[in-house]
């Protein structure tokens, strides 16, 4: 075999070692604090010790909280108790900026 072939070979092969890869997406980070649509009739609580969610200012559910990001949002899970096993619900919401999120399309600010 000739030698600057081989050369080339292993000169090919090692730059395809130091091809940089795509980023990965960053994970959104979860949307603490007091939200609320405009007029507030749904309002949505969510802190580290648990979260809750509001309409018409009664509570809807209450109870511990997890966080599932996307590179956009994620999933909002909030574990409340019942008579014989936990139930759970799970909200859908997305960024729109540092003040504004959606959760199933309805718009909440931050308060």
């Amino acid at each position: 075999m000739n030698p600057l072939r081989v050369v080339c070979a292993v000169m090919l092969a090692s730059s395809f070692a130091f091809v940089p890869s795509p980023a990965p997406a960053q994970a959104a980070s979860p949307p603490i604090g007091h939200w609320a649509t405009s007029p507030p009739s749904e309002e949505l609580y969510v802190n580290p010790s648990g979260c809750a969610f509001y309409y018409q200012g009664r509570p809807r559910v209450q109870g511990r909280c997890s966080w599932n990001p996307s590179s956009r949002g994620g999933i909002l899970t909030i574990t409340y108790p019942m008579p014989l096993e936990p139930g759970k619900v799970r909200y859908n919401i997305v960024w729109i900026n540092r003040t504004t999120i959606s959760v199933f399309g309805d718009i909440f600010h931050k308060r």
